[in-house]
Protein backbone atom coordinates (compact mmCIF):
# COMPACT_ATOMS: atom_id res chain seq x y z
CA UNK A 1 0.00 0.00 0.00
CA UNK A 2 1.95 3.40 -0.79
CA UNK A 3 2.20 5.79 1.89
CA UNK A 4 -0.22 9.04 2.15
CA UNK A 5 1.21 12.07 1.70
CA UNK A 6 0.96 14.22 5.45
CA UNK A 7 -2.21 16.27 3.57
CA UNK A 8 -3.91 12.94 2.29
CA UNK A 9 -3.48 11.42 5.76
CA UNK A 10 -5.15 14.67 7.28
CA UNK A 11 -8.06 14.30 4.99
CA UNK A 12 -8.11 10.59 6.12
CA UNK A 13 -8.07 11.65 9.33
CA UNK A 14 -10.46 14.21 8.97
CA UNK A 15 -12.98 11.79 6.70
CA UNK A 16 -13.11 8.84 9.75
CA UNK A 17 -13.45 11.12 12.30
CA UNK A 18 -16.31 13.35 10.75
CA UNK A 19 -18.23 9.97 9.71
CA UNK A 20 -17.73 9.12 13.53
CA UNK A 21 -18.42 12.28 15.16
CA UNK A 22 -21.76 12.54 12.56
CA UNK A 23 -22.72 8.98 13.52
CA UNK A 24 -22.30 8.59 16.71
CA UNK A 25 -21.80 12.11 18.86
CA UNK A 26 -18.50 13.48 18.87
CA UNK A 27 -19.00 13.10 23.27
CA UNK A 28 -19.00 9.65 22.34
CA UNK A 29 -15.97 9.25 20.32
CA UNK A 30 -12.89 8.80 21.78
CA UNK A 31 -9.11 9.68 20.00
CA UNK A 32 -8.39 5.66 20.21
CA UNK A 33 -11.60 5.21 18.69
CA UNK A 34 -10.57 7.55 15.50
CA UNK A 35 -6.89 5.87 15.56
CA UNK A 36 -7.98 2.37 15.11
CA UNK A 37 -10.81 3.09 12.67
CA UNK A 38 -8.48 4.91 10.62
CA UNK A 39 -5.57 2.61 10.66
CA UNK A 40 -3.04 5.81 11.61
CA UNK A 41 -0.81 5.35 14.16
CA UNK A 42 -0.92 7.86 17.91
CA UNK A 43 1.90 10.09 16.75
CA UNK A 44 0.25 10.01 13.17
CA UNK A 45 -2.96 11.49 14.52
CA UNK A 46 -1.19 13.86 17.25
CA UNK A 47 1.11 15.39 14.30
CA UNK A 48 -1.89 16.25 12.40
CA UNK A 49 -4.67 17.27 15.46
CA UNK A 50 -2.63 17.81 18.94
CA UNK A 51 -6.13 17.70 20.56
CA UNK A 52 -9.44 16.47 20.32
CA UNK A 53 -10.96 19.62 20.53
CA UNK A 54 -8.39 20.88 17.41
CA UNK A 55 -9.47 17.57 15.16
CA UNK A 56 -13.65 18.55 16.20
CA UNK A 57 -13.03 21.68 14.60
CA UNK A 58 -11.46 20.70 11.78
CA UNK A 59 -14.15 18.28 10.62
CA UNK A 60 -16.41 20.87 11.34
CA UNK A 61 -14.31 23.57 9.25
CA UNK A 62 -13.83 21.18 6.69
CA UNK A 63 -17.45 20.01 6.75
CA UNK A 64 -19.15 23.19 6.43
CA UNK A 65 -16.67 24.31 3.08
CA UNK A 66 -17.90 21.19 1.22
CA UNK A 67 -21.63 22.33 2.31
CA UNK A 68 -20.61 25.69 0.81
CA UNK A 69 -18.93 24.17 -2.44
CA UNK A 70 -22.28 22.28 -2.79
CA UNK A 71 -24.44 25.50 -2.62
CA UNK A 72 -22.39 27.27 -4.65
CA UNK A 73 -22.63 24.23 -7.67
CA UNK A 74 -26.47 23.70 -7.28
CA UNK A 75 -27.52 27.74 -6.49
CA UNK A 76 -26.48 28.95 -9.81
CA UNK A 77 -29.68 30.38 -10.84
CA UNK A 78 -29.94 33.77 -12.26
CA UNK A 79 -32.49 34.53 -9.80
CA UNK A 80 -31.97 35.01 -6.57
CA UNK A 81 -35.52 33.40 -5.37
CA UNK A 82 -34.46 30.27 -7.29
CA UNK A 83 -31.09 30.28 -5.51
CA UNK A 84 -32.78 30.04 -2.03
CA UNK A 85 -34.92 27.26 -3.52
CA UNK A 86 -31.76 25.62 -4.38
CA UNK A 87 -31.03 25.81 -0.79
CA UNK A 88 -33.96 24.63 0.58
CA UNK A 89 -33.54 21.58 -1.94
CA UNK A 90 -30.20 20.82 -0.72
CA UNK A 91 -30.58 20.24 2.77
CA UNK A 92 -34.05 18.29 1.36
CA UNK A 93 -32.02 15.93 -0.01
CA UNK A 94 -29.63 15.66 3.05
CA UNK A 95 -32.72 14.60 4.87
CA UNK A 96 -33.19 12.14 3.07
CA UNK A 97 -30.12 10.12 3.33
CA UNK A 98 -29.81 7.19 5.67
CA UNK A 99 -28.86 7.71 8.80
CA UNK A 100 -29.49 11.31 8.45
CA UNK A 101 -28.84 12.59 12.31
CA UNK A 102 -29.46 16.53 11.57
CA UNK A 103 -27.37 19.55 10.89
CA UNK A 104 -24.12 18.47 11.66
CA UNK A 105 -23.51 22.01 12.77
CA UNK A 106 -26.29 22.13 14.93
CA UNK A 107 -25.34 19.43 16.70
CA UNK A 108 -22.01 20.98 17.87
CA UNK A 109 -23.38 23.76 19.65
CA UNK A 110 -25.47 21.04 21.52
CA UNK A 111 -22.74 19.28 22.22
CA UNK A 112 -20.20 22.02 23.06
CA UNK A 113 -22.51 24.87 24.79
CA UNK A 114 -19.59 27.10 25.94
CA UNK A 115 -19.06 30.02 23.55
CA UNK A 116 -15.71 30.30 23.84
CA UNK A 117 -15.02 26.80 22.24
CA UNK A 118 -13.62 26.96 19.35
CA UNK A 119 -15.83 24.11 17.76
CA UNK A 120 -18.96 25.82 19.13
CA UNK A 121 -17.72 29.03 17.48
CA UNK A 122 -16.94 27.46 14.30
CA UNK A 123 -20.43 26.66 13.83
CA UNK A 124 -21.58 29.94 14.62
CA UNK A 125 -19.68 31.42 12.16
CA UNK A 126 -21.87 28.82 9.84
CA UNK A 127 -24.83 29.88 11.17
CA UNK A 128 -23.90 33.61 10.84
CA UNK A 129 -22.94 33.20 7.00
CA UNK A 130 -25.73 31.46 5.72
CA UNK A 131 -27.90 33.71 7.55
CA UNK A 132 -25.73 36.61 5.79
CA UNK A 133 -26.09 34.39 2.34
CA UNK A 134 -29.73 34.50 2.65
CA UNK A 135 -30.36 37.95 3.62
CA UNK A 136 -28.54 39.25 0.29
CA UNK A 137 -30.26 36.85 -1.69
CA UNK A 138 -33.66 38.67 0.26
CA UNK A 139 -32.23 41.60 -0.54
CA UNK A 140 -31.46 41.02 -4.67
CA UNK A 141 -35.33 39.68 -4.74
CA UNK A 142 -36.48 42.75 -3.39
CA UNK A 143 -37.44 41.80 0.07
CA UNK A 144 -38.68 44.92 2.33
CA UNK A 145 -37.36 43.85 5.41
CA UNK A 146 -34.27 40.65 4.29
CA UNK A 147 -32.84 40.94 7.64
CA UNK A 148 -36.45 39.69 9.37
CA UNK A 149 -36.93 37.26 6.66
CA UNK A 150 -33.46 35.67 6.48
CA UNK A 151 -33.63 35.33 10.83
CA UNK A 152 -37.43 33.34 9.65
CA UNK A 153 -35.65 31.27 7.17
CA UNK A 154 -33.25 30.03 9.60
CA UNK A 155 -35.95 29.28 12.05
CA UNK A 156 -37.49 27.23 9.59
CA UNK A 157 -34.35 25.40 8.19
CA UNK A 158 -32.51 24.76 11.01
CA UNK A 159 -36.11 23.61 13.12
CA UNK A 160 -36.90 21.24 10.15
CA UNK A 161 -33.35 19.31 10.22
CA UNK A 162 -33.59 19.09 14.13
CA UNK A 163 -37.21 17.73 13.75
CA UNK A 164 -36.11 15.02 10.49
CA UNK A 165 -33.51 13.95 12.62
CA UNK A 166 -36.04 13.38 15.95
CA UNK A 167 -38.87 11.45 13.77
CA UNK A 168 -36.70 10.45 11.13
CA UNK A 169 -39.71 11.30 8.88
CA UNK A 170 -40.06 13.24 5.75
CA UNK A 171 -43.00 15.59 7.04
CA UNK A 172 -40.61 17.94 8.18
CA UNK A 173 -38.66 18.71 5.12
CA UNK A 174 -42.09 18.78 3.41
CA UNK A 175 -43.09 21.28 5.58
CA UNK A 176 -39.96 23.56 5.93
CA UNK A 177 -40.39 23.60 1.74
CA UNK A 178 -43.69 24.20 2.09
CA UNK A 179 -43.46 27.36 5.12
CA UNK A 180 -40.49 28.48 3.20
CA UNK A 181 -42.45 28.83 0.00
CA UNK A 182 -45.32 30.49 1.91
CA UNK A 183 -42.96 32.85 3.61
CA UNK A 184 -41.11 34.16 0.43
CA UNK A 185 -44.39 34.27 -1.40
CA UNK A 186 -45.41 36.82 1.76
CA UNK A 187 -42.53 38.80 1.42
CA UNK A 188 -40.91 39.16 -2.06
CA UNK A 189 -42.65 41.06 -4.50
CA UNK A 190 -45.11 39.12 -7.40
CA UNK A 191 -42.74 38.03 -10.25
CA UNK A 192 -43.51 40.17 -12.85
Amino acid sequence: MARRSPEETRRHILEVAGDLFYSRGVRAVGMDLVISTAGVANATLYRQFATKDELVTAYLVTRNEHWWQRLRESATAPDARERIRALFDLIRQDMTVPGYRGCATLNITSEFPDTDHPAHTAAIAHKTEVQAWLRDQLREAGDPDPEDTAGKLMVILDGAQVLAAALGTDAPGDHMTQLAEQLLDARLPAAR
